[in-house]
């Protein structure tokens, strides 16, 4: 059945609708926004008190650009400590970090940042215990943790902030890199990517902090890398992605997972295919490239 995805987009980048859809709402429109200053794939970005932070992207700039949905604008901020992409962002507590990802030369790194959006200032952290790169961040509790990637193992990586030391937990069953991950409900859930010779996977992993351990959940329809992934209202929703080959080919598939059912249901697609991104702010429609221009999008309603 085709689901209609409507609310999910609020929590996606929730300040985008401030107030509530209507009820009567029956068909969807897409409204292109403001251009990022900086075309980027291979990026992450994060949310923060209502605004959006895009730090780096592939060929390794070190440029940060935040853009408030309010005005429609771009501003440049503090440039990153050094250029990265395949990284990892969050925000927790206030502040945006950085995990990992690759340089200009693409050598993967243990890097951690954190940046003060207060001061405009980057803060070099305790580096993770093993590099990483194309794997994802979350805040669950008092906790950031990094998932899948490319590196050494397949361990997750948890960061504390108040004590500023990290520790490895249970690997994940499955390696993959170029993946995407959501909290909900007190659990981890790691979702798709790829690994060498396996390629693009369908396969969903779920963590419990409390046992340290994963078990298997309920595999996506569709086979998703270079995608994105967020919790909302009980359920995660899993955006774009792409497929490697002589093609090179972005997808514009969304699917939804409710935990409690265990079942994926389609939903409406994005406006164009991208991977690569965090849903509507840039990435690109080539896989391995930089085929957009900046582009933003976000999702309305009309009667």
């Amino acid at each position: 059945m085709q689901r209609v995805f409507r609310n999910h987009y609020k929590r996606i980048v929730p300040f985008l609708f401030a107030l509530a859809l209507p009820a009567a709402a029956a068909a969807e429109t897409w409204v292109k926004l403001a251009s990022m200053p900086t075309a980027r794939s291979e990026m992450s970005a994060a949310s923060l008190d209502g605004k959006i932070y895009v730090p780096g992207g592939l060929g390794g700039t070190r440029k940060l650009e935040v853009f408030d949905p309010a005005a429609n604008t771009w501003r440049a901020l503090a440039n990153t400590p050094a250029g990265r992409h395949h990284h990892a962002t969050v925000a927790h507590d206030g502040n945006i970090y950085v995990f990992g990802g690759a340089d200009e030369s693409w050598r993967a790194s243990a890097t951690a940042w954190r940046y003060d959006p207060r001061g405009n200032k980057w803060q070099a952290l305790a580096e993770m215990p093993e590099v990483r790169y194309a794997g994802a961040a979350l805040s669950l509790g008092r906790y950031l943790y990094v998932v899948g990637g490319d590196g050494p193992s397949g361990k997750l990586l948890r960061y504390d902030p108040a004590q500023n030391s990290w520790s490895m937990l249970a690997a994940t069953a499955e390696r993959r890199e170029h993946t995407a991950a959501a909290a909900l409900d007190g659990k981890i859930y790691v979702l798709g990517g790829r690994w060498q010779s396996v390629g693009a996977m369908t396969s969903v992993e779920e963590y419990d902090p409390g046992s340290d351990q994963w078990r298997a959940a309920a595999p996506m329809r569709v086979a998703h890398s270079g995608h994105a992934a967020v919790a909302f209202d009980g359920e995660i929703v899993v955006l774009g992605g792409e497929v490697l080959g002589a093609e090179r080919a972005a997808l514009d598939d969304v699917e939804v997972y409710n935990p409690a059912t265990r079942v994926w249901e389609k939903s409406t697609p994005l406006p164009l295919a991208l991977h690569g991104a965090l849903y509507i702010l840039g990435g690109s429609e080539r896989a391995g490239a930089i085929v957009n221009r900046g582009l933003v999008y976000k999702r309305t309603f009309k009667k």
